[in-house]
């Protein structure tokens, strides 16, 4: 066969059609099949999912997810999925941070069994330690704050009494807190000692007011103590220091009275109170 047949042929027109092209040769490049995508053929329920109807070919498709890829900025294993409606959300927890269990928190300084119950909840509602800590700092930071300012609301407080009885009672203030002092200590058990204190009700003045009206009857009859006649199981100057001698003369009841630490501190230094306030 000739180098004219190979190359062109002739149609029964009389028109030349082109002969076979080489592939290296040829002017225009080969361009791949666009294979079509029918989502009507997917199974388990993707061939009704409505945002596969809008493409008509894989490569569509695929570019549609790789935008959304790069969207997102992270690999789709990396994505977080929710749980359903009323599923436990642990995974999702876990992953964004919270401890394994709720003694993991990290608190700073707080007393761990002091906010045993705090970390509990945060560990319900899924809290990393960042946020958990946070939070309780705040907390924290409002409560020093309330009471801060409800201690120097008490101090004013007790400034204001004691300047109001100063007031009232003029030169005899120092006589009539003695006679409340010594008519409370008459009947005051260790434990109505330290109620006082720890409440600040031994400086309001209407307690005040009210022991020293007692102090001072019980002074008229001559049966307040530190006078020469006990009265209400309270005792004369002489007794009390007679009691007070004994007291400290027993190791074990010295050893009370002196050691801060010791669980009977309380009560002796109240004992020792009492005894002196007889004594006068």
């Amino acid at each position: 066969m000739s180098e004219e047949a190979v190359t062109t042929s002739t149609t029964s027109e009389g028109t030349e059609a082109a002969g076979p092209t080489s592939l290296l040769g040829g002017a225009d490049p080969v361009q791949a099949p666009n294979l079509s995508f029918d989502p009507s053929t997917l199974p388990d329920g993707l061939n009704a999912e409505p945002s596969l109807q809008n493409f008509d070919s894989v490569d569509k498709l695929a570019k549609s997810y790789t935008h959304l890829v790069k969207k997102m900025g992270v690999p789709a294993e990396q994505l977080l999925r929710l749980p359903d409606a009323g599923q436990p959300m642990d995974e999702v927890y876990n992953a964004l941070g919270r401890p394994e269990t709720h003694e993991h928190y990290d608190l700073g300084n707080f007393n761990p069994e002091a906010t045993a119950e705090y970390r509990e909840v945060a560990h319900q509602l899924g809290l990393n330690n960042e946020q958990a800590s946070a939070l309780f700092g705040m907390y924290a930071n409002q409560v020093q704050a309330s009471e801060a300012q409800e201690k120097e609301a008490f101090d004013q407080f007790e400034v204001e009494n004691t300047q109001a009885l100063q007031k009232e009672w003029g030169n005899s203030f120092n006589k009539n807190i003695e006679l409340a002092r010594r008519a409370f200590m008459n009947f005051a058990t260790p434990e109505a000692v330290e109620i006082m204190e720890q409440t600040g009700l031994g400086n309001h003045p209407e307690i005040l007011k009210v022991f020293s009206r007692i102090g001072e009857l019980l002074q008229e009859d001559s049966v307040l103590p530190g006078t020469s006649t006990p009265i209400l199981g309270g005792m004369n100057s002489a007794q009390a220091q007679e009691a007070f001698n004994s007291k400290m003369a027993d190791t074990e009841f010295r050893t009370a009275y002196l050691d801060g630490y010791h669980p009977n501190h309380a009560n002796a230094v109240a004992e020792i109170t009492k005894l002196h306030s007889y004594m006068g």
